[in-house]
């Protein structure tokens, strides 16, 4: 006989709330886009393929000194708060936050779990110092003004509301600088002078590691101008909103926020001018890409993904077992490495064939040290 159905139903009133708002929401449309039909191109010219990468300046002084503060966190006695415990200046928090001007969302404001340092920030003169005293696990409205040099300009000198959600936070206890146990504990030397020393070695090849990354950018550039191709708007929206919903999408849904507050935020990322620049230089890149890989018959081979999967495995703190045991349970996912490893494939492709010039080569430089 036929089991009898339950009157009771499979999910709480509040789940399934939850559920229509996600479904209704324009991250989740944004996300739902059918494929998209991208135009055929033919491969990008790397003849005469030639960049050149500015000088950047030597670590600061005061680049100096923020890593070392950085170290002396690191280094730190930490004792989490409980729930309901203030947090206090110099803690380490882990926050919620998006902000509000004019009514609106403000662009790319939405962060979900942020771990920073609880102290003032000038780009955000008031926000850090009001979560002073802020309860772990309770919410609350900070008002402010946005400096003169805020990054949007249309929102410079503007009156904004910012929503933040102290999840955790940790009290912090730094050692002297010059004790010890912290300085053996550092293992860059015994004197605070050796430890400086240490630092500007590692921002130097920090700085190495940054211009090479410019030079790929800006050789990427180039190819980007060399594919022939007229991208129409439509396929630029769908590349935003694709982007969109990947990252302020679905923090805001995280956040609970209305149906017409996405739509806005989405609107105004489809409007704005440099996310449109930036999305058709993606798809340019994307699609020279792809066409270099068909014509030069380009393919991964299985060095290839193991040093991708040794990558990802060192980044997330894995070991490569444990990262290809997850590939093995997401079909998805393993696509999606196979795919990204053919991408670097291709980059690499035309690095090899680029000419790249850093200016100020003949001093020397540890940014040369791949040159």
């Amino acid at each position: 006989m036929p089991k009898k159905p339950s009157s009771q139903p499979l999910v709480s009133t509040e789940e399934a709330a939850m559920r229509r708002r996600v479904e209704q929401s324009a991250a989740a449309r944004a996300l739902a886009t059918g494929g998209v039909e991208l135009p055929e191109v033919n491969p990008p010219s790397l003849e005469g393929l030639e960049v050149t990468v500015p000088q950047a300046p030597d670590p600061s002084r005061d680049a100096l000194l923020a890593r070392f503060h950085e170290l002396r966190r690191e280094q730190a006695q930490r004792r989490q708060r409980a729930p309901g415990e203030p947090a206090a200046l110099g803690d380490e928090v882990a926050v919620d936050i998006l902000g509000f001007a004019h009514g609106q969302p403000i662009p790319s404001s939405a962060r979900l779990g942020m771990r920073l340092e609880l102290a003032p920030r000038p780009a955000l003169p008031g926000l850090f110092e009001g979560m002073v005293g802020l309860r772990v696990g309770e919410s609350t409205r900070l008002q402010l003004t946005l400096p003169p040099d805020y990054p949007v300009e249309g929102l410079r000198g503007a009156k904004a509301e910012f929503l933040v959600m102290l999840h955790e936070a940790w009290a912090l206890t730094l050692l002297p600088e010059d004790n010890t146990e912290f300085l053996t504990r550092l293992g860059r030397g015994m004197t605070l002078e050796a430890v400086m020393d240490s630092i500007a070695v590692e921002l130097e090849e920090q700085l190495t590691d940054a211009l090479w990354l410019e030079a790929e950018q800006r050789v990427l550039d180039a190819l980007a101008e060399r594919t022939q191709v007229e991208l129409p708007g439509s396929l630029i929206d769908e590349e935003i909103r694709r982007s969109w919903g990947r990252s302020e999408g679905r923090a805001l849904i995280s956040m609970n926020t209305p149906p017409e507050h996405q739509e806005s935020s989405l609107q105004a990322w489809l409007s704005d001018d440099f996310q449109r620049q930036d999305a058709e230089r993606r798809l340019r890149v994307s699609l020279g890409l792809r066409a270099l890989i068909e014509s030069e018959q380009l393919h991964v081979t299985d060095a290839d993904l193991h040093e991708l999967l040794d990558r990802v495995a060192g980044e997330l703190g894995l070991s490569r077992n444990d990262v290809e045991a997850a590939l093995r349970e997401d079909r998805g996912m393993t696509r999606t490495v196979a795919e990204t490893a053919l991408h670097l494939k291709a980059v690499e492709y035309v690095m090899e064939r680029a000419q790249v010039h850093f200016e100020g080569a003949g001093e020397g430089r540890a940014q040369l040290g791949k040159a």
